[in-house]
């Protein structure tokens, strides 16, 4: 893949607009990044830079708001992260010869592909994979099909460069993220080689980057941390009060944001103080105990906060029609504003699964026995849970949490 050198920023800019009607951007969207685009042209005839290069967009954005907003750590306004997707989006065209979504719910699927990822999933489900593994692989295959149709490249046409070139756009990734990609890709190759679609199977030809043990484990919290975040929360409303239950749930008891969000009423056996839940990773049962602050934080939400609503999930929108959470995408949201709210770097956590990951450390630096956590943490081996071992945190709560192995099982 090589980059569009000796473009100009005007052609550049033609380039970007096409490609924001073939991923059927909103129109609002398509609105904004018009509007970035026309700004920064004006920048470039002013300043009599014709073509564009690595540094042009970098330039621009410095000598506009004066503070590098390239940085994901620094805190920006809005006007300046509307800049830096205008820009991100061109630099995109530039490096790869077509727009890439920054996140993956923005991707529409390509129609001619709807058929074939339906029945790709399909025999995912018959070979027992998980909801929440079809999911991943559903998301990570419709951005390599936006790939394959920005690049023109037919699928029976594809060759080991092609898959090369699309690792290339995963550029900026952990490599955590990017072994996902990698693991969806060499599967979903195998399959088009057994059903024809490829005479040769691609799968050995995607590079995997190395991985090493403590790069899947996320920052964890302390107990400081932890206490300043839920003091941030208003509890006085619904909204607060729903969200409070929630991180209580991940904090406490270890539970997967996924998993939170699916929760129903039937899985809560109030009178024996239990949660007992499919887990959306693994499709194994697992139950845990309602500790005495979660089961006070769920009541005041389920009596004094939670909206009238038909659905029969625990935690809802608070807006209309008061649905069910269809991602984990909103909870997060909600942790990280709490997080701004208290002052908290949100760093290169991911917020709602260190909260977890805090719980498990938590378990081992008061020497639980392995056992109790890999299953308090829905873990299938044990040699998931060993990897918590290399965390060195203190203590997170000044209460003593009881995990036996009789309150704490996999079903």
């Amino acid at each position: 893949m090589e980059k569009l050198t000796g473009i100009t920023v005007l052609e550049l800019i033609d380039k970007a607009v096409i490609d924001l009607y073939r991923l059927q951007f909103a129109d609002s969207a398509h609105s904004r990044y018009c509007k970035g685009f026309r700004e920064f042209a004006s920048y470039c005839e002013n300043n009599e830079i014709v073509l564009y290069d690595e540094d042009t967009a970098a330039s621009y954005l410095l000598t506009r708001f004066d503070v590098d907003v390239t940085d994901l750590k620094r805190t920006l306004t809005k006007k300046q992260l509307d800049a830096r997707c205008t820009l991100r989006l061109l630099d995109d065209v530039y490096q790869f010869g077509y727009a890439r979504r920054n996140h993956h719910r923005d991707y529409r699927m390509p129609r001619a592909y709807d058929e074939l990822l339906e029945n790709y999933i399909a025999k995912c489900e018959n070979d027992g994979n998980s909801a929440g593994t079809r999911k991943v692989k559903r998301l990570k295959l419709r951005e390599f099909f936006v790939f394959l149709q920005g690049n023109g490249i037919a699928l029976d046409q594809l060759t080991s460069a092609d898959i090369s070139d699309f690792m290339v756009t995963l550029t900026g990734f952990s490599r955590v993220t990017i072994s996902i990609y990698v693991s969806a890709l060499r599967c979903f190759l195998q399959y088009l080689h057994e059903i024809g679609a490829l005479k040769t199977d691609l799968s050995p030809t995607v590079p995997s980057p190395r991985l090493y043990a403590e790069e899947s484990i996320p920052e964890t919290w302390t107990t400081s941390e932890l206490q300043t975040l839920l003091l941030s929360i208003d509890r006085t409303g619904g909204v607060g009060k729903r969200d409070y239950a929630m991180i209580l749930l991940a904090a406490m008891l270890g539970m997967r944001v996924g998993d939170i969000c699916n929760l129903r009423f039937e899985n809560f056996d109030w009178h024996r103080k239990l949660i007992t839940y499919t887990q959306q990773k693994t499709g194994k049962a697992n139950t845990l105990p309602i500790l005495p602050v979660v089961m006070d934080a769920l009541v005041d939400y389920l009596k004094n906060g939670r909206v009238e609503t038909e659905s029969k999930n625990i935690f809802v929108h608070h807006t209309p029609p008061y649905t069910e959470f269809q991602s984990s995408g909103g909870p997060s949201l909600q942790l990280k504003k709490y997080m701004s709210r208290a002052g908290l770097v949100v760093k290169n956590r991911k917020a709602m699964h260190s909260l977890r990951h805090t719980l498990a450390s938590y378990l081992l630096s008061n020497r639980t026995p392995l056992m109790v956590i890999q299953n308090a943490m829905g873990h299938d081996v044990p040699v998931t849970t060993l990897g918590y071992t290399k965390t060195d945190i203190p203590s997170l709560r000044e209460c003593s949490l009881s995990y036996g192995e009789e309150a704490v099982h996999n079903g």
